[in-house]
């Protein structure tokens, strides 16, 4: 759990897009007097929405398939599973992806439905692989900028 001031919100949306703290506050786990109290694949979506920043720390497969269906004007909505499932697949790594494809591919497959999306199973299938060949490519990208 991540928790942020609420003033440093308040603070903060004075500089944000008209929204952001209507955004922002939707996604609280837990209020308390000074504070609000996020969850950490929530909390870092956010800060990557309004900041562009990305952690290297939580990036991995879930990131880089995030950024691909962007591209392709497919975001997160309030009440997907998309975070949980972003930040669960950055737990798996590109190993555990590949051995967990079928289940992604089921995820993209409900929230497609969902959305009243078509569904290809290969294409989605290719833009996993990429997102999986995307965090590989990154993580040697960290490891040499840390060597």
């Amino acid at each position: 759990m991540k928790a942020v001031s609420i003033d440093a919100l308040h603070k903060a949306a004075q500089s944000k897009p008209a929204g952001y703290l209507a955004d922002v506050l939707s996604y609280v786990a837990e209020k308390r007097d000074t504070h609000v109290l996020f969850e950490d694949g929530d909390y870092y979506a956010l800060r990557d929405k309004y900041t562009g920043d990305v952690d290297p720390l939580v990036r991995g497969v879930g990131t880089e398939l995030h950024k691909l269906l962007g591209m392709v004007g497919i975001h997160m909505q309030k009440g997907c599973a998309c975070r949980a499932r972003m930040t669960q697949m950055n737990k798996w790594g590109c190993d555990g992806c590949e051995e967990n494809m079928e289940t992604v591919l089921e995820w993209l497959k409900e929230e497609a439905a969902k959305r009243r999306l078509p569904f290809v199973r290969v294409a989605a299938a290719l833009l996993v692989r990429r997102a999986i060949f995307n965090a590989r490519r990154e993580a040697r990208r960290a490891t040499k900028s840390t060597a």
